[in-house]
């Protein structure tokens, strides 16, 4: 008899968390106001506790993550995101004054008449 291992109930649960999402909206519609989504139907919590599930293993796989690597790659890392962070800010900073200029005066245009 084989014995679950914790990957195999995080499969099983994430495998679950996506068979109710799209129990949700089978047609793939667009609800009504573009956001809102129908109740599921109420199962005793089980939705609730395999996302948890995932989020857990998440965390233990980030903390994990964070003890393997050393402390000077993590602080290089993390300056390299920073980085990447404060690019796309730029970024979309860049695009929104862009936006919002105001629309240049349309050019007159006059016929040229070809004889």
């Amino acid at each position: 008899m084989r014995v679950p291992e914790p990957a195999d109930e995080l499969r099983e649960a994430a495998e679950r968390i996506a068979r109710a999402a799209e129990a949700l909206r089978p047609d793939g519609a667009i609800p009504p106001s573009g956001w809102q989504s129908p109740r599921p139907a109420d199962d005793g919590g089980r939705l609730t506790a395999d996302l948890q599930a995932v989020a857990s293993l998440l965390q233990v796989a980030a903390d994990a993550g964070r003890a393997a690597i050393p402390r000077e790659l993590a602080r290089q890392l993390s300056d390299a995101i920073r980085e990447l962070l404060l690019a796309l800010r730029a970024l979309i900073d860049w695009w929104l004054e862009r936006l919002e200029r105001p629309a240049v005066a349309p050019v007159e245009v006059q016929d040229i008449p070809i004889v």
